[in-house]
């Protein structure tokens, strides 16, 4: 059942960062059991991993590393959970007129609904998922400066550090935020392994990263990602992580557009140019299209920008993404996307040919 408030961004900040600084040593059941006295948290139940922070609203659970999923590289994680409220109907929440989320509009002076018979505004509970997001991100990012780690599906940040990683995303499935505290080096093994595992593209564990000013830190992170299997599975992957791309960039503290260009990057009348800024994508060098222009929100239009750059790469006979190149940056650094399975300009050993 989802939780009945929404706890403010602040709270939840001050109990990340608490939980964050704690001395967690090994990861154990005996350390877990330590840093909870430690906190003044209590266990929800006996015997269960079921916490309570004494905050209302927020979820958590600790999950051992046996726990994890079966062929992954062990890796504990505290997982915390706040799931937007659903409201109650009552005296001044009438039932939802139909299927789906919708409220009526409010009673007028006679006491009936303003508007026509049956009229209600949708609730949309992305959207305020979207918001509460949002809002924490910017808690977060005012105690500890802004996540170099983020990207995609889910709109995640991650905040590493050498011993503990701190990772926000939201959930629209369940319709939740969601805040994991995990061991860097266990952690980013087990993802090394998935990367290492998947089979095409769609085996990510996400689809696409990094913003990294600081190259330095390329080494201690992901490969660019997995060739894709085949041209199908290239082709299903491109759509998806541009639909991404248009809806999780403003979720996650971007303010420099990416600029994209991918293709025979050898020869530039092959390639397409991909602006992904905060309210619109604009693509050039589509043959026989001007620039378009698409503006947010919706995830078809990062869906439709990819389906016309296949169209392009059909145009010009490519049909190998291997044979493809691709260069992408902002003003204040590199972006990578692993989940093109293209790899950047001068990565492959053709390039130095």
């Amino acid at each position: 059942m989802a939780a009945s408030v929404m706890p403010a961004a602040d709270t939840l900040t001050r109990t990340l960062l608490a939980a964050r600084d704690a001395d967690w040593r090994a990861w154990t059941r005996d350390d877990l059991e330590r840093v909870v006295a430690t906190l003044s948290w209590r266990a929800a139940a006996h015997d269960t991993f079921e916490l309570d922070p004494g905050v209302p609203g927020l979820l958590c659970r600790w999950q051992p590393a046996e726990d994890g999923d079966a062929g992954a590289a062990p890796s504990p994680v505290l997982r915390f959970e706040v799931p937007i409220p659903v409201p109650t109907p009552g005296p001044d929440l009438p039932p939802p007129s139909g299927p789906g989320r919708s409220l009526g509009f409010g009673a007028g002076l006679s006491g009936e609904s303003w508007g026509l018979p049956g009229a209600a505004f949708p609730r949309d509970r992305d959207r305020e998922l979207d918001a509460a997001h949002t809002r924490l991100v910017a808690a977060v990012t005012a105690a500890l400066g802004p996540a170099p780690w983020r990207g995609g599906p889910g709109a995640w940040l991650r905040w590493r550090g050498k011993a503990i990683t701190l990772r926000l995303a939201r959930d629209h499935a369940r319709g939740a935020l969601t805040m994991d505290l995990f061991p860097t080096m266990a952690w980013e093994a087990r993802e090394q392994g998935e990367f290492a595992a998947a089979h095409g593209l769609g085996g990510l564990p996400y689809d696409w990263c990094v913003s990294r000013p600081d190259m330095a830190l390329a080494e201690l992170f992901l490969p660019f990602g997995p060739d894709p299997s085949d041209w199908d599975d290239f082709a299903a992957a491109l759509p998806e992580l541009l639909a991404s791309a248009v809806t999780d960039l403003p979720l996650v503290g971007w303010i420099e557009p990416i600029l994209l260009v991918i293709g025979d990057v050898a020869h530039p009348s092959r390639t397409v140019e991909l602006r992904i800024g905060q309210d619109r994508l604009e693509l050039g060098g589509i043959p026989g299209l001007a620039r378009q222009v698409w503006l947010r929100p919706g995830a078809d239009h990062g869906r439709r920008a990819g389906g016309l750059l296949l169209d392009a790469f059909a145009a010009w006979d490519i049909t190998a993404a291997s044979g493809m190149r691709v260069r992408s940056w902002t003003s204040g650094g590199y972006v990578d996307f692993p989940g093109l399975g293209v790899r950047p300009e001068g990565t492959h050993p053709d390039d130095l040919a």
